[in-house]
């Protein structure tokens, strides 16, 4: 009996040893990494964090409308594009802001439809610089904390915000915009974990880039294409379920709180000198049959127990808020939940874009964004003006 507790104190005392060992590691690589990170290199406003100078290569066999290898860079300021330029505040600087609808991850850096958009206005417009500031994740709660803490900083021209996707059904306490806004510390999961300890810890920050990056290059994708072919229909709902959906996630103090946020958006960058611009958020779903599958987007299972209808018209009470605001406040809106056609061309899953999506968002945009910027800026209009978009549209 004696020995055995002789053993367990023995081995208590190795594990106290050991713990206490590797708490000294993880600090004094803290304070290492603080001194000198030769990983990666972040900006840290007063909230925000962002990972700067880094780049990713992403082997893709698992969705055919995107590229088989994708290349994922982050420059100077932690957006995607190219650096701002020693003479910014004479460009027409364009950011654009959202959650990863506007990041698209998975798009090649020439790809996503920030890009696009920079190419289908350069013709018209001189001197054009555009960056894409989309995070994977964000909702209106996090694309203040990057107005507030660094774009208004910049002072760019307009910001063409992409909003609504991430805010239904969320509230403030909910496990999002946590890699780079710092908020509190969350021990649902070791990732939540990870994530909300990033924008604090240098060590918390490195382990998630490696484990994205590992990801990346050993696994593949981390989203997957949807076959609505295989997927099901759900049958005749229950009476009531719609409006139950609706009440459950679209209530009255959700759409209030998102209101507050967006008008809070347009304050930001008014009192800044930026020009906002407003985009309603797209899905594959809703009343309409899809033109290459021939599936019907309403009746397919968008999620357990909500039909493509239920989801449609949940995000349609959002983007019915940012259209009203936009009215308002007369700010410009493109009403891009409505003018992108409901096609799995454009769509690899229910709401995010492939190449061709890209393509056809950036084509939607630039419409609209020609004629307001050239009347907003005339001074960068070109001798063609909007009419070599159109030209080229044409053909």
């Amino acid at each position: 009996m004696g020995e055995r507790r002789s053993r367990a104190r023995a081995a208590l005392l190795d594990l106290i040893v050991l713990c206490l060992g590797s708490l000294i590691a993880v600090l004094l690589l803290e304070a290492l990494l603080r001194l000198h990170n030769p990983f990666q290199a972040r900006i840290k406003g007063n909230r925000i964090v962002l990972l700067t100078n880094t780049q990713y290569h992403i082997r893709n066999d698992i969705i055919p409308s995107l590229d088989a290898v994708i290349t994922f860079t982050r420059n100077s300021l932690g957006f995607r594009g190219p650096d701002p330029p020693a003479n910014f505040a004479s460009q027409l600087s364009i950011i654009t802001v959202g959650g990863s609808t506007t990041q698209c991850f998975y798009l090649s850096d020439g790809n996503t439809w920030t890009a696009r958009l920079g190419a289908d206005l350069e013709p018209s417009l001189k001197n054009l610089w555009i960056n894409n500031a989309g995070l994977d994740g964000h909702s209106t709660y996090g694309h203040l904390v990057l107005m507030e803490d660094h774009i208004a900083r910049l002072h760019p021209k307009v910001v063409v915000f992409l909003i609504g996707a991430n805010d239904v059904r969320r509230e403030p306490d909910a496990e999002f915009d946590a890699e780079n806004v710092k908020s509190r510390i969350s021990f649902h999961s070791p990732t939540a974990f990870i994530k909300s300890l990033s924008p604090y810890s240098e060590v918390a920050s490195l382990v998630a880039n490696l484990y994205r990056s590992a990801s990346a290059h050993n696994s593949g994708l981390w989203h997957h294409r949807i076959d609505l072919k295989t997927m099901p229909y759900l049958g005749p709902l229950p009476p009531g379920a719609e409006q139950k959906c609706l009440a459950e996630f679209a209530p009255p103090h959700y759409l209030a709180g998102y209101e507050v946020r967006i008008r809070k958006l347009m304050m930001i960058s008014r009192s800044n000198r930026i020009e906002p611009v407003l985009v309603t958020q797209p899905l594959l779903a809703g009343p309409q049959i899809d033109d290459v599958t021939g599936v019907d987007l309403g009746r397919v299972e968008f999620a357990p127990g909500t039909s493509g209808n239920m989801a449609w018209d949940l995000q349609e009470v959002y983007n019915d808020v940012t259209r009203r605001i936009g009215r308002e406040q007369r700010v410009q809106v493109i009403d891009l939940a409505r003018k992108l056609p409901k096609s799995s061309r454009y769509f690899y899953d229910f709401r995010h874009f492939s190449n061709a999506g890209a393509q056809a968002v950036a084509a939607i945009l630039s419409e609209d964004l020609c004629p307001f910027l050239t009347r907003r800026f005339p001074a960068y209009q070109t001798s063609a003006g909007c009419l070599s978009l159109k030209m080229s549209q044409a053909h």
